[in-house]
């Protein structure tokens, strides 16, 4: 397809387009034969029906005995003989055997065995009609019959239908040359309307073509020429308003692009000529500098492009120029401040160690004053947690003297209700007697009878004496246990008075140790401050030392340095006289240290914090 041109492609299409529409007009020819067929045969049905029609009649007019049967199959024949339709079609009429019973068109054949009959194809026809209606009663046969006027045996479709009450069958048919006469008619009117529909496309086909295929070519001609350099000439087809003027179009911006193009090729040769006359130049100048040749400026013209370029670079230079002198100076000067600042910090050094030293002995004692301070404060809690369990033994034993002292009051409250039980069991037996006195004289009274009843009561009396007597002895016990009960529990009251005063000087004790607990903790942690900045700072005089000789060190690298980068910047040619270089002293006098300062004395709490603070440091 992609070989294929624009014209061959309209062509294919429309090839195509006539394929299907020949396509169409066969299958329509087909449909056409099939729809004939159908109507001859429907219509052929039809009337063979209304033939049979007429035998049912006349066999209704024999059963009902208005015609021997005779005389009505005779007159049902001569009807059906006489009956014709289309174009001279009959029917005919014969039995099951099958026997000819009536024909119109050949009377010869009336009574004849027609089962032996054949046709130019060798078909039973007679035979086949016979079946058929035997099978279903009615329906159709294909075969060839001799037709008038027609040279030989003619294609036919007939009908037959059996007619049972009297061993008939009764059809007719159709010659198919009148469907391929219909047929072939309607194939020469759509074969002319397809004739005109092909050359009506052909001629469409043949102005389309050429319509597109001609511009196409134009415009593909002008891209060659365009291609080889042809900017000048007219693009074809701009005026269009269709696909081949947008294709003009975008051959119109090819064109003004590569007219762009050579421009811009033409630009960038100028340019590249600029630009390798700059960096021949910028390319020498560079190498004169790389020499140390610092009065190398540009003299040159350059294009106004890089104008820029040349100022930027003899600035520069300038500036390189002033920049190394100025460094040649200042080496100098760096020289001499390097010496005296080796010499300053050797001197600091010295001094600084010296203070370190003073502060390492301070550190020491300050250590010492803690771990004393620490020892105190650790037995000031010992003793305070002594005082402690001396307060709880004292409270425990006023606890016991609370309870005796309770216990106690218990057994009096019981000795009083015992007093109250002997106060009542003296009465008992008091009245016990009275009642013994009575029953005596009763008993006196009632002379011997009563003699026996006088000594229970003499009994009685004396029982009741003797319960009077234990009861006065218990009531005496008892007096003599509350008075023991009431002096101890006077002695435990002094006892508990007297653990309360032990506990309330336990308690000042405790809070005095625990004062001094604290007090020393306070001292501990002060000193241990102390200890820590002093620490902190001998660390940082320490560090302080170390930074002066690596300071010391610094200042004669940096000797060494601006020795070499005066040697170095030597080299460069600048155009300035050369000065005079001072030299560097050979070695820096070292002042004598100071003496080391004597040790601090030992101090509490604040007071430690301002002899540091009175300390002169002007050392450092």
């Amino acid at each position: 397809m992609h070989r294929l041109k624009i014209g061959g492609r309209l062509n294919l299409v429309s090839l195509a387009a006539l394929t299907g529409l020949v396509v169409v007009l066969a299958l329509s020819l087909l449909r056409l034969d099939t729809v004939m067929r159908d109507d001859i045969a429907d219509r052929t049905r039809k009337t063979v029906e209304t033939a049979h029609s007429v035998l049912v009649h006349y066999q209704k007019l024999e059963s009902a005995g208005a015609m021997p049967r005779a005389d009505a199959q005779a007159a049902a024949l001569a009807a059906i003989r006489a009956m014709r339709y289309g174009k001279d079609e009959y029917f005919w009429v014969n039995d099951m055997q099958p026997r000819m019973v009536m024909h119109p068109m050949n009377p010869a054949l009336e009574g004849k065995d027609v089962g032996n009959n054949t046709d130019a194809d060798g078909i039973y026809m007679f035979r086949e009609m016979v079946k058929v209606v035997q099978a279903g009663g009615e329906g159709f046969v294909n075969y060839s019959w001799d037709k008038p006027g027609a040279n030989g045996a003619q294609p036919k479709i007939s009908y037959v239908k059996g007619f049972a009450p009297w061993g008939w069958m009764i059809g007719s048919g159709v010659y198919v040359d009148e469907i391929r006469a219909a047929v072939m008619k309607a194939a020469y009117v759509l074969g002319l309307a397809v004739l005109a529909v092909i050359l009506a496309v052909g001629s469409l086909n043949w102005f389309l073509s050429r319509s597109i295929s001609r511009p196409v070519v134009a415009l593909t001609q002008r891209m060659r020429t365009l291609a080889e350099g042809d900017t000048g000439s007219a693009i074809p087809g701009l005026d269009r308003r269709d696909e081949v003027g947008e294709m003009a179009a975008a051959l119109g911006v090819f064109r003004d692009a590569a007219v762009a193009k050579a421009a811009a090729e033409a630009e960038k040769a100028q340019a590249d000529a600029e630009q390798q006359f700059v960096v021949t130049v910028v390319s020498d100048r560079l190498a004169s500098l790389s020499d140390g040749d610092l009065t190398a400026a540009i003299s040159e013209e350059f294009p106004p492009a890089y104008a820029a370029l040349k100022g930027n670079y003899n600035t520069a230079v300038g500036n390189l120029r002033d920049m190394m002198t100025a460094l040649a100076n200042s080496a100098d000067a760096i020289r001499t401040g390097s010496g005296e600042i080796a010499q300053a910090s050797e001197d600091l050094a010295r001094r600084t160690e010296a203070n370190a030293a003073s502060l390492e002995e301070t550190s020491a004692a300050l250590s010492q004053m803690e771990e004393r301070l620490r020892s105190t404060a650790a037995a000031a809690v010992h003793t305070a947690g002594q005082a402690n369990e001396a307060i709880a033994i004292v409270g425990s034993g006023r606890a016991t003297a609370d309870e005796a002292v309770g216990a106690m009051g218990r057994v009096s409250e019981s000795a009083q209700g015992i007093d109250s039980v002997i106060e009542g069991l003296d009465k008992i037996a008091f009245q016990t007697r009275v009642l013994a006195m009575n029953a005596a004289v009763e008993a006196g009274r009632a002379g011997e009878a009563g003699r026996g009843f006088a000594v229970v009561a003499d009994l009685v009396s004396a029982l009741a004496m003797r319960s009077e007597e234990e009861a006065k002895r218990a009531r005496e016990q008892l007096t003599a246990t509350q008075s023991d009960i009431v002096m101890a529990v006077d002695a435990v009251q002094k006892v508990d008075g007297a653990l309360a005063n032990i506990s309330g000087s336990v308690e000042e004790v405790h809070k005095l140790v625990a004062t001094m607990a604290s007090d020393n903790q306070a001292q501990s942690a002060t000193i241990s401050e102390i200890t820590t900045a002093v620490g902190a700072m001998d660390q940082s005089t320490q560090q302080n030392a170390a930074m002066v000789e690596e300071t010391s060190a610094a200042a004669r690298n940096l000797a060494g340095e601006v020795e070499a980068l005066s040697e170095r910047s030597s080299r460069f040619r600048t155009g300035a006289p050369v000065a005079a270089r001072p030299r560097l002293a050979a070695s820096a006098s070292v002042a004598p240290p100071r003496a080391a300062p004597r040790p601090l004395p030992m101090a509490q709490g604040s007071a430690a914090v301002d002899v540091f603070a009175d300390q002169d440091w002007s050392s450092f």
